[in-house]
C-alpha cells in the first residue's frame, strides 16, 4: 500500500467510527464502581497497599523484612559448614563429576561420528541410508507377517 491508499483508508475507518451511535453504559455500572471505590477507602490499612500504608509502619515493616533476611543469609552461611551438609556436597559433587565426565565422552564420540560422516562422500551417505531404511521396511515387513501368521486362524 502506498502512503496515499493509506490516508483514505484512515479517513473512511474515521468516518465510520464517527458515525456510530455513542454506548450507554449499564444502569448497574456506576453503582458497582461507586461500592468498590468506598470500600477500598474504608479498608483497614493492613489490607491495601503497602505503599498506601502509614510511613512509621512502612518503615518498621521494611525494617523487620531486612533484618529476616540478614539472619536468613546468616543461618545459610552457617549451614553451609555443618559436617553432614559438607559431606552431602562432596558426595553430590562426586556425582556431577561423573555426569560431566559422561557428557564429555559423549561430546567427543559426537564429534568423531560427525566427522566421520563429512569424511563419507554423499554417494556413500545416500547408500548407507537407503540400506537403513530398506532394513527398517524389512522388519516392519516380516513383523506384520509374522503377526499374521500367528493370529491366523487354521
Amino acid at each position: 500500500m502506498n502512503e496515499h491508499e493509506n490516508s483514505q483508508l484512515e479517513a473512511a475507518v474515521h468516518r465510520e467510527l464517527k458515525a456510530l451511535p455513542n454506548l450507554r453504559a449499564p444502569q448497574s455500572l456506576l453503582p458497582r464502581v461507586m461500592e468498590v471505590i468506598e470500600q477500598r477507602a474504608t479498608s483497614p490499612w493492613y489490607r491495601r497497599d503497602w505503599q498506601t500504608w502509614p510511613l512509621p509502619l512502612q518503615v518498621i515493616s521494611m525494617s523487620v523484612l531486612l533484618a529476616a533476611f540478614a539472619g536468613l543469609c546468616f543461618e545459610s552461611w552457617q549451614v553451609v559448614h555443618v559436617p553432614a551438609v559438607v559431606s552431602a556436597t562432596n558426595e553430590a559433587g562426586g556425582w556431577f563429576r561423573v555426569l560431566s565426565r559422561s557428557l564429555s565422552t559423549f561430546g567427543v564420540v559426537a564429534n568423531a561420528l560427525l566427522l566421520a560422516v563429512r569424511s563419507l562422500g554423499p554417494l556413500t551417505l545416500s547408500g548407507i541410508i537407503m540400506a537403513l531404511l530398506l532394513g527398517y521396511a524389512a522388519c516392519v515387513g516380516f513383523g506384520t507377517l509374522y503377526v499374521r501368521l500367528a493370529f491366523a486362524r487354521r
